[in-house]
């Protein structure tokens, strides 16, 4: 797809943190145009913008009085998979800004292309809600194919939570920067060997939220066999704007069917009840092949929003995002 020019008057440019207001107005925007309700703060913008390079890892399209009318940004996994995340104001659609956002994905990726290993197939994504029809439409004119469905889930914290139940040799205590570096990396592509479309990662990837300003040590849940130090589960969590987000949780194959889980659900739980945060949410693979749904019903949080998962080749190659087979 070529990078065709914009509509008369709107312009492309890096973002700079000083838009994250106008950014974060784009997406409050979309929400209510969603029927959502509108969350979406200038501090939360700032908290996603952490570690990444907005000049290289972002765009925003400005429209004829130079206010944002359009943001989007992207999460890069080895050049092999780009999942680019788009906005477009309700008042600047049906102007072609959308496809334009959909080519700057396509054109960042191809241009890195060589980057990515040899034999990899590269691909790129976006996640678009299920009943925006315009949206969808735009996926398949663009040559993209519906492939998964994701959930964002979440539960209102109205009283204390259960407490957790943890086996005999589990103690859980928080992540410590610079001594659970290798372990949580390790506990971690253990457990995300059976996740669906996701390459392997980096340590230097897990690592990234550690070296934001304001990275809370204390919502990184590390589940630890006393015997022998191992991590065996993890919950990674961060609170923004007064709101819970669980970003990672994952349980070694080895320790799978024990309930750690949801004992650290509820432990992460009841650490932000403590805190005063009163809304968790987090996004899950509605195929999970761990039944990760089904965990986190019973954790009492409720399916919220469905998301379908669009993708386009741009290379072809060996799938190595594909999970690894049962042991």
């Amino acid at each position: 797809m070529s990078d065709a020019p914009l509509a008369p008057g709107y312009a492309k440019r890096a973002p700079i943190i000083d838009d994250a207001p106008a950014v974060a107005r784009v997406i409050a925007a979309c929400q209510r145009a969603d029927g959502d309700d509108a969350t979406m703060t200038a501090e939360e913008v700032v908290s996603d913008w952490e570690g990444a390079d907005l000049a290289e890892e972002a765009v925003a399209v400005t429209a004829p009085d130079g206010q944002i009318a359009a943001y989007a940004d992207l999460v890069n996994r080895r050049y092999v998979q780009t999942s680019v995340y788009g906005y477009v104001h309700p008042d600047h659609r049906g102007r072609g800004l959308g496809a334009a956002l959909v080519r700057w994905g396509e054109t960042w990726t191809r241009d890195r292309l060589h980057r990515a290993p040899a034999p990899a197939r590269v691909v790129v994504q976006h996640f678009v809600r299920a009943a925006d029809e315009a949206a969808v439409r735009l996926m398949e004119t663009c040559g993209y194919t519906p492939v998964r469905t994701h959930y964002v889930m979440a539960i209102e914290l109205d009283g204390p939570r259960p407490s957790p139940a943890w086996p005999t040799e589990i103690a859980v205590r928080p992540f410590v920067a610079g001594q659970d570096d290798w372990a949580l990396y390790e506990a971690g592509e253990d457990a995300y060997r059976d996740m669906w479309g996701r390459p392997p990662s980096t340590l230097d990837r897990w690592l990234a939220p550690t070296r934001a300003e304001g990275f809370d040590p204390t919502l990184w849940f590390l589940a630890e066999d006393q015997r022998g130090g191992e991590v065996a589960a993890f919950c990674l969590c961060m609170a923004v704007a007064g709101r819970g987000h669980v970003n990672s949780l994952g349980v070694r194959r080895a320790y799978r069917r024990r309930g750690l889980g949801l004992a650290l659900l509820l432990h992460a739980f009841g650490e932000f009840y403590r805190r005063g945060v009163r809304e968790v949410d987090l996004s899950v693979d509605a195929e999970s092949r761990t039944g990760a749904p089904r965990l986190y019903g019973r954790a009492g949080m409720l399916i919220t929003k469905s998301y379908v998962l669009y993708r386009k080749e741009l290379r072809p190659g060996e799938d190595i995002s594909a999970p690894a087979g049962d042991e």
